[in-house]
């Protein structure tokens, strides 16, 4: 179950997270503490990040293919975000903005169709797609609204609220489904993959995030990943064996191309 597996990665990790930024802020004589708007804002985004994004692309996924939620789930991202930094004045509307987010998109497209679960839409997937899509609305609301907050207070004390925010929205689907019987059923390689997704994917994948998100923006942050389905398809090819088509070579060449032109 996408939301137990994920409160298990989220609470695995709170110690170690509040151990470090106690240290921190103690080594560098800060004071623990924070605006109350801003205080509601990370911990809106925790919720958004562990139940909107995380547990709603897991569940997504159960009704929809891996090729849609690189697409829908991810593809859409960029587009929405650049819709929203346009509005609210963040970016400029230039001409490689114009030509490199359709440009990424097609490729996109392109890469996943050379797969074996190409990219599709029908009946049959409807319902996991429209969770898809909603899950890049609330993937760029996340990046706008830690972006305010990147510039204004330490990236330990963030990752810190955030995690425990989401933690505690998922801490009832951990009492409820979470009993002595059910941990006990779960494989050694179900317990391998929980502490991977927690160190790896969690710990260090959400700190790098942040990290590289106060350096560049929400927008040029969600264009990143783009990079996504391209690195996927490398990664089958080096450590599956898995056949790479000429869609997927062209769709990666694509991609480049586009996030250069972006980052410019």
């Amino acid at each position: 179950m996408p939301l137990v597996f994920n409160g298990l990665r989220y609470l695995s990790i709170i110690p170690f997270l509040w151990a470090y930024t106690y240290f921190y802020y103690r080594k560098n004589g800060l004071k623990l503490r924070m605006a109350g708007r801003d205080l509601a804002l990370i911990c809106t985004l925790g919720v958004v990040s562990a139940i909107g994004m995380e547990a709603l692309l897991q569940y997504a996924l159960q009704f929809s293919n891996s090729a849609n939620g690189a697409v829908l789930g991810r593809g859409f991202m960029p587009v929405i975000t650049a819709v929203i930094a346009v509005i609210l004045k963040d970016i400029r509307l230039t001409w490689r903005v114009m030509l490199g987010i359709p440009m990424a998109f097609l490729s996109i497209i392109l890469i996943v169709a050379g797969g074996e679960h190409g990219f599709h839409l029908g009946a049959d997937t409807l319902h996991g797609d429209a969770l898809l899509l909603l899950r890049s609305f609330l993937g760029a609301f996340y990046l706008i609204g830690m972006n305010r907050l990147v510039s204004k207070y330490p990236l330990a004390l963030l990752v810190s609220l955030e995690m425990t925010a989401g933690a505690v929205s998922l801490l009832p689907f951990l009492l409820w489904k979470a009993d002595i019987a059910y941990l006990a059923a779960r494989s050694g390689a179900g317990w391998l993959c929980l502490g991977y997704t927690a160190l790896f994917a969690t710990l260090i994948g959400f700190t790098l995030h942040n990290w590289s998100l106060s350096r560049l923006g929400s927008f040029k942050s969600s264009v990143y990943g783009y990079l996504l389905p391209a690195t996927a398809a490398l990664a089958g090819y080096w450590l599956l064996q898995e056949h790479l088509s000429v869609n997927q070579y062209v769709g990666g060449a694509g991609v480049l191309a586009a996030m250069y032109l972006v980052q410019k």
